[in-house]
């Protein structure tokens, strides 16, 4: 099923969803996800609902589909760029992206053992953006799974856009890369999230149009990443956010790092989590030029 921006999250279910997921996007850096699912499940941390963005709509539909912390890390740790992306070759004739997502389209059908949304262990929302409106749309419910989760990863002028329902859709990230919204307008009052969007500085020289297209969105991912709280105004809801430490620079499409992004994830999780949660919440810190009037606990 598809929503767009503004419309209502039907079928909307208040009762049901308690504590939800958020799974925001980060590229290659979506390995520390696999990391915080495997600390949260052994912290019986337990949710109801899942809403990815990007590489989060990636995990997101992974752990929808039934995957085991164990199976989301093993998929991690052998996934290599070659898996996911390959260079789009007719794009000197008809454009649309320097590479193209179809061998991680073709890895999804053959790893997920569901492709429907309504055939999800867990409720997933997945966020994409609607490149002619310029609006983030929340796929759920229903329908086709892998044609979102691929739109919702696809960086506009990396890869081409994919069209579903004759509009053609773009990376989630774009517009909401937090997705906080459909989370709350179904109910729900305590918020699970790690970052994987922390920009390190860059330690070589970056000479390539691809590695400066790269770079620039990371930039403009982890910008958003904090000034989008301020877009929440959220009374009486726990947020719970783990900022795993990065030792290293790594690539949107650098996925030779992800044993040390579980890890560190894993482990900063555990660390953070396991901690009882403040009466009173704390407010979030901005590292950058962006003020934020939020309250949750930010590790």
């Amino acid at each position: 099923m598809k929503q767009a921006l503004g419309e209502p999250m039907m079928p909307v279910n208040t009762t049901a969803v308690r504590r939800a997921l958020i799974l925001c996007g980060g590229g290659a850096r979506g390995a520390v996800e696999a990391g915080f699912y495997q600390a949260i499940t052994e912290l019986d941390l337990a949710f109801d609902l899942i809403v990815g963005t990007s590489v989060g709509a990636l995990n997101g539909a992974c752990i929808a589909a039934g995957m085991s912390p164990d199976e989301l890390s093993t998929l991690w740790r052998h996934i290599r760029r070659r898996d996911v992306a390959a260079w789009n070759w007719p794009v000197l004739w008809r454009g649309g992206g320097l590479m193209t997502l179809d061998p991680l389209r073709r890895l999804l059908r053959a790893r997920l053992p569901v492709t429907r949304f309504e055939d999800l262990k867990i409720p997933l929302v997945v966020v994409t953006t609607d490149l002619q409106a310029g609006t983030p749309v929340y796929w759920h419910d229903e329908g086709d799974l892998i044609e979102p989760v691929i739109a919702s990863m696809s960086l506009p002028g990396i890869f081409p856009p994919v069209v579903i329902q004759g509009r053609a859709h773009v990376d989630g990230g774009v517009t909401n890369n937090v997705p906080f919204a459909p989370a709350l307008e179904r109910g729900a009052r305590e918020l699970l999230l790690t970052s994987c969007t922390c920009c390190t500085p860059a330690t070589r020289p970056l000479r390539s149009p691809l590695a400066i297209l790269l770079r620039s969105f990371l930039i403009s991912l982890e910008s958003k990443y904090l000034c989008e709280f301020d877009h929440h105004q959220r009374q009486g809801i726990a947020v719970r956010m783990v900022q795993p430490r990065l030792e290293r620079e790594v690539g949107l499409l650098d996925f030779a790092h992800a044993e040390a992004l579980i890890q560190s994830a894993y482990d900063q999780t555990l660390a953070d989590l396991a901690k009882p949660v403040n009466d009173t919440l704390t407010m979030v810190e901005a590292d950058m030029d962006c003020s934020s009037n939020v309250r949750c606990d930010r590790f």
